[in-house]
């Protein structure tokens, strides 16, 4: 084995020259810390996961994945189906970088760098999905169903990563449905904007949806909205500051089951996804792997003590 770690970029994500540029820093980042490494780019949708699944078969002891939340996704599930445990890391470099932020990452290319050199692990919990269709995908941030996972849909189809603006173009056109949410001592049977499955509390770039989720705990934390168009555009910037919850449209549970599908059987149903992965169509199950695989990560959240630097609280702290 000419190297210990894979690394896996996408040189297409984004902005072409931005993400160029940003391969080479790492690079350069990696290199000024002599690290054994060997550099693998993506050709296709997939090919992440293909690429992690092999390169931990041939031996690598680390599988990186360096880019956005998409290929993160896909190196983290391409590796732990390789059945070789080997670690996984990740070095942000995304629109979003919510994925690498669940294990603590801040956004910064040199510093995730020193973290992989520092080599440092541990085991967190991970999510899977897996649709009646027979699709399973593991992810370490939010599954979501409604609204959101619409958006999600849109972005990907249409390589627009405005998150806001696909928002609100959808608000105009979106009309609720009825969904069943079965937990492991809960149940919700009504009207939904979304209903969120989270291991960790953000996506779309920040918005923690659900805020005092712990991916060290064995549960997920359910956020299911029911909240007017208007109402819900408004609520947009209290995401980012991690002040949305309690909120007396926004029902929270815990649990590390869920399976969610439509009430009504002439509904077409709501798309899934997790990480910011389609899925499919409802129905879908999950379940909450506690201690489910080891990444390397920072010994300290220094995600979280970034934001609570910005915002004057943690993100799983209600300050209103």
């Amino acid at each position: 084995m000419e190297a210990d770690h894979a690394i896996i970029c996408n040189p297409k994500a984004g902005s072409p020259k931005k993400t160029k540029n940003d391969i080479a820093y790492m690079c350069k980042c990696l290199d000024d810390l002599s690290l054994s490494y060997k550099l693998f780019e993506t050709e296709y949708a997939e090919h992440a996961i293909e690429l992690a699944t092999q390169l931990a078969k041939d031996g690598y002891k680390c599988i990186i994945g360096a880019g956005g939340d998409g290929t993160c996704n896909e190196v983290m599930h391409g590796t732990i189906i390789s059945d070789t445990n080997a670690l996984v890391g990740f070095v942000p470099m995304g629109s979003g970088n919510d994925i690498p932020a669940a294990i603590g990452y801040r956004a910064d290319i040199k510093r995730a760098c020193e973290i992989i050199a520092e080599g440092y692990s541990s085991k967190v919990d991970i999510g899977v999905a897996t649709t009646d269709k027979g699709v399973k995908r593991y992810f370490l941030g939010i599954g979501s169903q409604g609204f959101d996972s619409e958006v999600a849909r849109r972005s990907n189809e249409n390589q627009e990563k405005n998150y806001n603006l696909i928002i609100l173009k959808l608000l105009i056109s979106w009309k609720n449905k009825e969904i069943v949410v079965k937990m492991d001592n809960d149940a919700y049977v009504g009207e939904a904007n979304l209903a969120a499955v989270g291991l960790s509390g953000a996506y779309g770039g920040g918005m923690f949806i659900c805020q005092k989720a712990n991916i060290e705990d064995g549960l997920f934390d359910i956020s299911i909205v029911n909240i007017g168009k208007l109402k819900l555009a408004r609520q947009f910037k209290r995401m980012y500051s991690a002040s949305l919850l309690p909120h007396p449209n926004v029902m929270e549970y815990q649990s590390k089951k869920v399976r969610i599908e439509m009430n009504n059987p002439e509904d077409e149903p709501y798309t899934c996804q997790v990480d910011g992965e389609v899925l499919g169509y409802l129905p879908v199950t999950y379940e909450c792997l506690q201690n489910g695989y080891e990444f390397i990560r920072p010994k300290v959240n220094e995600f979280a003590e970034e934001f609570k630097q910005k915002y004057g609280h943690y993100m799983w702290e209600c300050t209103h």
